[in-house]
């Protein structure tokens, strides 16, 4: 792992991931093009600038390119390549989608859209209290047939039940993977947050009540102030997360970044008014990648639980300086 980028070249190559992210219509193609752009180098050179960078262009320009499955394959021990798909916990969840149950292997999770070019699936399995990774063929997959809140992000849920003995299978630290997604999707949100909430107040500019601008209203400042503190915080919390960081911080920027999207999805729609509940605003598409997003590996809604708890084992809560 090498040091920091330099300022220019991480400018050079947000451009370069923007530029592709946002002219692929087809997420395979993004994928295979971010990859021929070095993004696997970048992401082994400097995680933590890597994940900012190419999973805020990610939420901004609402591109369905799957770069998850590359976060957690690389902490899985494994090879990230375009090919390779990981299977991700079923939503609000963080634990391992597959478990040893008798002479079988039952899982259950999402994938994302990479799963129909896959020719290997990773699944981390838990077997007495030990998560292990399987490496597996898209075959042996049973796809459940749902499009789901957001049909084109791709991600559907899957299963499969397999003898145990016939799976081989090496072992992985879950929790490192679970973190650095955790962080990765939290930029994402973030990204997706700061497109909503400028969508919504070029609108407040551009709208004209009762012979002035609805921005000169004070709830409609007031709203839009609310989703910058919320954009702001998270981004405070996801920024200050390093590889050799307290996990609990990559839990509570998935929390934070999750309900900051929530908030801005909720007031950039009151502030869009009719034209925010049509698909004839692109604001839709943005709502709709944020429920999504904010469910995986744990929620704005179920994670606080989980930072509870940790906060209770530990008997003990960090310091903001720690943190």
């Amino acid at each position: 792992m090498g040091g920091p980028i330099d300022d220019d070249d991480l400018e050079m190559l947000r451009e370069g991931f923007t530029g592709v992210m946002a002219s692929s219509a087809d997420p395979a193609v993004a994928v295979t093009a971010l990859h021929e752009l070095g993004w696997v180098d970048l992401l082994n050179e400097s995680p933590a600038q890597a994940m900012a960078m190419a999973f805020t262009a990610l939420g901004a320009t609402g591109s369905a390119a799957s770069l998850i499955d590359d976060i957690v394959t690389l902490a899985l021990g494994a090879d990230p390549s375009p090919t390779t798909c990981v299977v991700l916990p079923p939503p609000h969840s963080s634990r391992p989608p597959g478990m040893v149950i008798g002479d079988s292997v039952v899982i259950q999770g999402l994938v994302s859209g990479r799963f129909a070019q896959a020719t290997r699936v990773l699944v981390a399995v838990v077997d007495d209290d030990r998560v292990q990774v399987a490496d597996m063929d898209v075959s042996e997959f049973t796809v459940i047939d749902s499009t789901g809140v957001d049909p084109s992000g791709g991600f559907r849920r899957v299963s499969a039940r397999l003898p145990v003995d016939g799976i081989e299978r090496t072992t992985a630290d879950w929790d490192v993977a679970i973190a650095n997604a955790r962080i990765a999707l939290a930029h994402q949100l973030i990204g997706a947050s700061r497109w909503m909430l400028e969508a919504a107040r070029q609108h407040a500019i551009d709208r004209v009540q009762f012979g002035r601008p609805i921005a000169s209203f004070q709830a409609v400042r007031h709203r839009l102030a609310e989703c910058l503190v919320d954009i702001e915080g998270a981004q405070a919390v996801a920024d200050a997360w390093t590889p050799d960081a307290d996990r609990l911080l990559a839990t509570l920027a998935k929390a934070s970044a999750g309900k900051a999207a929530r908030t801005n999805a909720k007031h950039a729609q009151q502030v869009l008014a009719g034209i925010g509940f049509t698909t004839d605003h692109p604001f839709h598409l943005w709502l709709r990648r944020s429920l999504v997003l904010d469910v995986l590996v744990g929620s704005a809604t179920s994670l606080p639980a989980e930072i509870g708890a940790e906060l209770l084992r530990r008997r003990t809560a960090p310091r903001l300086v720690d943190l």
